[in-house]
């Protein structure tokens, strides 16, 4: 069995892992465990961006529908309600 050590282990290779342990190396050595594909992140898979309304044949109710959704019911729905209304 392989023993590796390091100062800081970083469980996750999206935007907060892989940020904490570009500034942990300035302090000491880094070890980051990852899945197998190292782009399989939910940084890596989000969409990012603002949903948002701009046709007349958009409605602010299938981007919530969408949103919420996507978010398999563990988004808020007010928060969600908030931005996808003032998104424009």
């Amino acid at each position: 069995m392989r023993i590796n050590k390091s100062d800081y282990l970083v469980v996750g290779s999206g935007i907060a892992g892989l940020s904490f342990a570009l500034e942990a190396a300035r302090k000491g050595s880094v070890i980051l465990i990852t899945k197998k594909d190292n782009t399989e992140s939910s940084t890596n898979l989000a969409q990012g961006g603002i949903a948002s309304v701009l046709g007349s044949k958009d409605s602010f109710n299938l981007h919530i529908g969408d949103t919420l959704k996507a978010g398999a019911d563990l988004c808020n729905e007010v928060a969600v309600r908030i931005l996808v209304e003032n998104g424009p």
